[in-house]
């Protein structure tokens, strides 16, 4: 897809990537908007574009402070995949070096300890959702294989900065725990993807064909992917 995630300290930020048959050197944009996006020039190899988006990470934090506030801790994770909305509380603890979440009933999640760190914060979380992630997403993934006719060797779920989702050419699939805040059809997308990837390890028109043949709305799709991962949270 095209798209890679930027972390910044707080936040995962989309980046969209710009191809240029003009271009000459890769070059990194943020609009008004918030739309940050980088342009390629034509034979550079994906490692190299995200090397260079990395390395702007320090640049795009200044701007998007330039452009809005800073977020505070989230007060809420919605979970778009399971149709769940869950309230987290903060309990500071300035004698803990260390952060743990609890959920507090069917809708509710307890973060007790440094809350103020947000690397702590992040780490955190993002365990809580990776744990549910692994409840649904592989079987999901197992269903779709099973529809469409791939095969995969094994599938891992990850805090990934840089991706929904990779496939290796072992045919082991890695995917973001992130989708939790996608809608299903989305998240359906990008499994196809990444299964598409277990015949076609590129993005050629082959590879294309494939996805529409497993989802007649792939281009729709791959667009909204872009819109949804500004709201990501965290």
């Amino acid at each position: 897809m095209a798209q890679i995630l930027l972390q910044l300290q707080d936040s995962s930020y989309p980046c969209e990537v710009v191809h240029s048959k003009r271009a000459r050197y890769l070059r990194i944009k943020l609009a008004n908007n918030g739309e940050l996006s980088v342009v390629v020039p034509n034979g550079v190899a994906l490692n190299q574009v995200e090397d260079f988006v990395f390395s702007q990470a320090d640049w795009v934090e200044r701007k998007l402070k330039a452009l809005s506030p800073v977020n505070n801790k989230p007060s809420e994770l919605q979970l778009a995949y399971l149709e769940e909305t869950w309230t987290i509380e903060y309990q500071a603890d300035n004698h803990l070096n260390s952060l743990n979440v609890f959920n507090e009933g069917a809708s509710t999640i307890k973060c007790i300890g440094a809350v103020d760190d947000s690397s702590l914060l992040h780490k955190a979380l993002g365990q809580w959702l990776k744990q549910k992630a692994e409840q649904v997403i592989p079987r999901r993934l197992a269903a779709l294989a099973e529809l469409h006719g791939f095969h995969y060797n094994r599938v891992t779920i990850r805090g990934q900065k840089t991706r929904w989702g990779s496939c290796s050419s072992s045919k082991n699939i890695n995917l973001n725990y992130k989708l939790l805040f996608l809608e299903p059809s989305l998240v359906d997308y990008v499994l196809i993807h990444e299964l598409c990837h277990t015949l076609e390890m590129n993005h050629s028109a082959k590879f294309w064909n494939l996805v529409g043949d497993c989802d007649a709305n792939y281009k729709w799709h791959d667009k909204a992917l872009n819109k949804m991962a500004r709201t990501l949270p965290f």
